[in-house]
């Protein structure tokens, strides 16, 4: 492939432990720990076949998950020890909350930001489009909550269900993220919207829909597409972001 995407324009460890208790519906304050550690490495080896470059905040987080994992195992003598031992997951609970308290009145300062836009003189830039691409990040993007972890989820379904022929590819594919960038945006500027799923039918290759998923990011993380789901599992569909006109 010409390029990495990275992964430090999209989220962090943190994001994804938040998004995986709220996936399993569990008590923040009593992790299943065996069950989240299984899931975060599964996404782990998901962005390690995306060729996505993982941080070592990733790596670390996944070393702290396996670290309280095998303290929760090891058995305790005694009721009394049972009674006074400190749970191994508290600094881990406390840190997730703290996160998810900073990243909520982030939400609420940038809500405020934008109603203030409306009411107070704010110098106008010299080029607009390019004011917001430089600011602007992915999550301030989204409709209905919506994160990088949803478009992965999203993306893992389609993989399970396609062949595996890494093995078996003879000839190589040479198609680049770039050549299936631009076959996105002319799909949108012919059709307006289109559905996640859409882009990955089950008779391609795995090899393809990667490049494909890759091309995607890549143009989210440019501010020149965006995505929303209608309903909390409804199919999430593509939109062209304002920045783009169609007729080019």
């Amino acid at each position: 492939m010409a390029y990495q995407v990275r992964l430090e324009h999209f989220e962090g460890p943190l994001d994804l432990l938040l998004y995986l208790i709220r996936e399993h519906e569990v008590d923040i304050y009593d992790i299943p720990i065996s069950l989240v550690t299984q899931q975060y490495l599964q996404y782990l080896e998901l962005l390690k076949l995306l060729d996505l470059e993982v941080g070592s905040e990733y790596l670390l987080m996944a070393a702290t998950l396996l670290r309280i994992k095998s303290k929760m195992l090891l058995p305790r003598r005694s009721e009394e020890e049972e009674d006074e031992a400190v749970d191994p997951r508290e600094e881990l609970v406390q840190r997730l909350l703290e996160y998810r308290q900073f990243k909520e009145a982030a939400g609420v300062l940038n809500a405020h930001q934008d109603r203030s836009a409306d009411v107070f003189y704010h110098p106008p830039a010299e080029n607009v489009d390019e004011d917001l691409n430089g600011v602007e990040t992915l999550d301030t993007r989204l409709v209905g909550n919506l994160n990088l972890w949803d478009l992965l989820q999203a993306f893992k379904f389609t993989l399970d269900r396609a062949r595996d022929d890494f093995d078996r590819t003879v000839e190589r594919e040479t198609l680049s993220i770039e050549d299936r960038m631009d076959d996105i945006l002319d799909n949108l500027k012919k059709q307006k919207n289109l559905f996640f799923s859409s882009l990955f039918q089950e008779d391609l290759s795995r090899s393809f829909l990667i490049v494909t998923f890759l091309a995607l990011l890549e143009l989210i993380r440019q501010n020149r597409v965006v995505f929303e789901q209608t309903d909390t599992l409804g199919e999430i569909w593509l939109t062209l972001s304002d920045s783009v006109n169609p007729s080019t």
